[in-house]
This record gives C-alpha cells, structure tokens and sequence, in this order.
C-alpha cells in the first residue's frame, strides 16, 4: 500500500504546555497490563455469572449457538459460529452447556475492556508522560465502564448478541488509534483495509458494530485525510467487504441442512440468489433470505409519526442512563429516584469533564469518542422510534408502552461514558497532585487513592442487581410449567 504521512500531534504535557510530539508512537505496546486488565474483568463477570438460561432471547441464543442453528432475523451468523466454537473449547470442562455460552457473553465483555484499556491508555499519553498516571487512569476507566449496570448485565449471560458488538467496536477504535501510532512508519493503510473488513463481519453479528463507521470515517479524515486519495484502498477495501458479508452464506447453507431451530428459513436455491441477497443485504435475491436479512418479519416503523413524543423517547434513555452508576440506590424505583440522582450527576459531571478535557489534549480521538458515543445515544434514540418506556408514565392509560425495558441496544453508549467518566477521574488526580504538590509533597499517594475511590462506586453499587449468580427463575419457571 502506499505510505500515508502526517504531521505531528500537539501533546498538552503536564506542566500545562503544548509540546509536538507524535504520542505512543514511539512506546512498546502494553498488552500485558490489558491481558491482565482483561482477565481481571473477566473475573468479575464469571464470579456474577448466570448458572442457567434467563428470560427473553437468552435460551434461544443458547441452543442455536450449541447447535449451529439460526436464530431468529437476521440470524446472527457470526455470533453462531463464534459462540459454537466457544462451546466446543469447553466442552471437555463439563460445564453445563448454558454455562458454557454464558461464559462466552463474559468472553466477549472481557476482551473489549481490554482494548478498552489500550485505546485510554493511548489518549492519556496526551495527559502525561508519567507511565504510572497512565496506566492507573486507565484501569480506572475500565473498572467504571465494565461495572456499568447494562454493560455487566449483559456481560454475565448470553441474552443478546450485543457484547459481540461492544468487543468489535472496542476492536475497531483500538485498531484506529494504532493505525494513527504507525502512520508514517510503511503500511499504514492496512490497518484501514483490516477496519474496512471488520465493520463488514461484523454485520454478520448485528448491525449495532457499524454504527461505528461515521466516526472512524471522521478520525481518518482528522488525521490523515490524504489516505483517502489513495485509489488502490477504495479496490482492496471493496474486496474485503465483500469478504465480510460473505459469513452470510452459513444461513442459507446451514438451512439446507435443515437444523432444529431454523427460524425464516433462509435457503436459497443457487448460489447467485444467495450472493445478490447478501451483497444487496434483502433488497434482491433469494426471497427467503432476503427476508431475513431485511428483518421484514418485524416491520420496523418509519422514523416519522414518532411511536411516542421524541422528548419522552430521550427521557427513557435518561432513565437507562440514571441505573448505570447506582443501580443499588433506590433499585426498585425505575424512574429517576431523587437519591440515585446524586450519583448520576457525579458520573455525569465526571464524564462531562473527562470528554472535555480528553477534547482538549487530543482532538483526534475525543472528536472519534464524541461522534461514537452521539451516535450510540442521541442517533440511536431518534432511529429506534421507541413506544412509551415500559416502565414510563404516559398521558393516556391505552397508550403503547415497549413490551419490556430496553436498555441492552445502548450498552455501547453507556461503555464509552463510562470511559470519559475514568478519564475525568484521572484528570482529577493529575489536578489537585499539581495544587497539593508544593505544601503536601508525600500526599499524592493518599490523594490518588481518594480520588480513584469514585471509580468503585459503580462496582459496589450496582453488584446487587448485576449479578445473575443465583437467578434460577427463567429455568425453574419452564420446569414448573412443564410439571403442572
């Protein structure tokens, strides 16, 4: 590929003044601190993992996953076979077959906070040089966006597919930043050619790992935009998108099989039809598949009539946002409880001040992080067209309300404030060390201490209702049904 060139970034150093430099560039990769960092989360989901089957998709999800089935539109190929290779890995453990794609969920969740943990140990070598402030900033960034309520609850049982989701955008912006480290360095577009592939796989799992497209489209435009001069990334990048949407074919070649569960049904009959479906994602060809792939099945609405007042749909994503940092405060008031509300100004104010001083010492990853998180909040919210909130009050009794709480489609949004909110955290420590240095030279441990002390709210306070470690009742539930 043809080299890309850059300029070098201004670094904000701590004493406050801009100096150039061309960031971790010059550093070895940590990737033992985000194996560990890794483990340590994956710890955490295990010891609060569910024994059993749960409510929802969670049994479906498991037996298709066990089986090579698919699952209902748009099938989730990827998430089948990744999750059955899982399965077969710990197979000779004697784990309960539940338990073993469970664990699969906590794999998942795991792993995106270790590249979590490489992609915030980046942007704080804009804060510092101080290896030490780096590396604590970053395990405090983690340990609040893995210990978010939704971001754990969905990490300790395989309800959804959306922790696979969370892994490959963790994925991406890890791979996005390196390939910022590297410009110059020879190759650099290969890394964008890989993205390019990834963004497409990751289709094959759900559609919520794309949404990271339009900020990794504007962090290459801030920080290289000449690579897109480049004509040959435009004929190898279509290649590999091709290649990733290919996964697709596992649903109409696993549907002549005939699987136990094999919901819409998605065989074809050549491989042409099956090949226009899936690069047309169900807009042309196989009849069946396409009807998968579109999700016809589930007629999502128009963006406009909205389903309820656009105010009400952003309240119900407040409400979301309000159980992440508490969720133990007041946990049977789902509504905005006025003590909870206290903590969810503090990690508000937390991640406000983070994402404005992260904005500030390197744009190109705070603008990346801004159009991430905008997009997986606000732009999700308007595109979802939600009903009331299952658990809001609405004007009229006969109103329409969602079936159930849907906090799960904006865990990713809930990760990344949770890393703003470990950065704001750690520009806190590197502040009041700066103001206290002078009369209270030895106090910077204490200090450290004290202010990393916020990043284990949300640890404690959601512990409670996060964990799945005795939940029984989904599995207790069907055997008394079949019992009576």
């Amino acid at each position: 590929m043809k080299r890309s060139h850059s300029r070098p970034t201004p670094k904000l150093m701590p004493d406050g003044k801009n100096q150039p430099s061309n960031a971790t560039a010059d550093e070895e990769p940590i990737y033992l601190w985000a194996l560990i960092v890794g483990l340590g989360v994956g710890l955490l989901y295990t010891l609060t993992l569910s024994p059993t089957t749960a409510y929802w998709d969670t049994s479906e999800y498991i037996a298709t996953g066990h089986i090579l089935g698919i699952p209902h539109p748009p099938g989730n190929p990827l998430f089948v076979l990744l999750a059955r290779t899982w399965d077969l890995l710990l197979t000779p453990t004697g784990l309960s077959v539940a338990t073993r794609i469970n664990l699969f969920s906590a794999l998942m969740g795991s792993v995106a906070h270790g590249l979590w943990f490489l992609a915030v140990h980046h942007v704080l070598s804009f804060f510092s040089d101080d290896r030490r402030f780096r590396l604590v900033g970053a395990v405090a960034a983690v340990l609040v966006s893995a210990t978010a309520f939704t971001v754990w609850n969905q990490s300790n049982v395989n309800e959804k597919v959306y922790t696979v989701s969370l892994m490959t955008i963790a994925l991406l912006t890890w791979l996005a930043f390196h390939w910022r480290e590297n410009l110059g360095k020879g190759r650099d577009d290969n890394l964008l050619v890989l993205i390019t592939f990834i963004l497409a796989l990751s289709v094959g799992n759900h559609l919520m790992a794309f949404l990271a497209a339009p900020a990794l489209v504007l962090f290459v435009l801030w920080v290289s935009p000449q690579v897109l001069l480049n004509w040959r990334l435009y004929l190898v990048g279509a290649f590999a998108v091709f290649l990733g949407l290919s996964i697709h074919l596992f649903l109409p070649l696993r549907a002549a099989l005939g699987p136990v569960i094999n919901e819409a049904d998605p065989t074809c009959s050549n491989l042409q039809s099956a090949l226009t479906s899936i690069v047309t994602m169900g807009q042309a060809g196989c009849t069946e598949l396409s009807a998968a792939l579109s999700r016809q099945q589930y007629l999502k609405p128009p963006l406009i009539p909205r389903l309820a007042p656009l105010w009400s749909q952003f309240q119900n994503y407040l409400q979301y946002f309000d159980w992440q940092w508490a969720r133990g405060v007041a946990g049977s008031d789902t509504v905005l409880p006025p003590l909870r509300l206290l903590f969810t100004f503090l990690f508000a104010c937390l991640g406000l001040y983070g994402a404005v001083q992260h904005l500030r010492r390197d744009p190109a990853t705070g603008l990346y992080l801004l159009t991430l998180f905008v997009t997986l909040s606000v732009g999700l919210v308007y595109y979802l067209n939600f009903s009331y909130g299952f658990s809001l009050p609405s004007p009229r009794p006969d109103d329409i309300h969602e079936v159930r709480e849907r906090d799960y489609f904006f865990i990713v949004s809930f990760s990344v404030w949770g890393l703003w909110a470990g950065i704001g955290i750690a520009a806190l420590w590197q502040q009041a060390a700066a103001h206290l240095k002078g009369w209270w030279p030895r106090g910077g441990p204490v200090l450290a201490l004290t202010v990393l002390a916020l990043a284990l709210i949300p640890l404690v306070s959601n512990w409670p209702w996060a964990s799945r470690r005795t939940d029984y009742s989904a599995r207790d539930w069907a055997y008394n049904l079949l019992m009576s």
